[in-house]
């Protein structure tokens, strides 16, 4: 909270009643609050990015570990297929 927030909230709390201090202090209290709130919702920011992140990494882990063992495949069936043909073609 800006500081000409803060002192917006003091005047309130004056004029509804609060002394000079009492309105400080409160409004003091309001604004820490704010930022805290704020820095919380950063971490759960982060984490849920985190998580997201790793969530991500071992899709694409998975899918890579796919990809080479259909391409190990491909190759040993090709190889197998020219060790054939050699044989049927002396």
């Amino acid at each position: 909270m800006p500081i000409t927030r803060e002192l917006e909230n003091s005047e309130k709390f004056e004029s509804a009643g609060f002394n000079h201090e009492q309105a400080k202090t409160l409004a003091d209290v309001i604004e820490k609050s704010h930022v805290d709130r704020q820095e919380t919702l950063k971490e759960f920011i982060h984490n849920e990015n985190t998580k997201l992140e790793l969530n991500i990494k071992a899709t694409i882990s998975k899918e890579l570990k796919d990809l080479l063992i259909k391409i190990f495949g491909i190759i040993v069936g090709t190889i197998g297929i020219a060790v054939t043909i050699l044989k049927l073609f002396p």
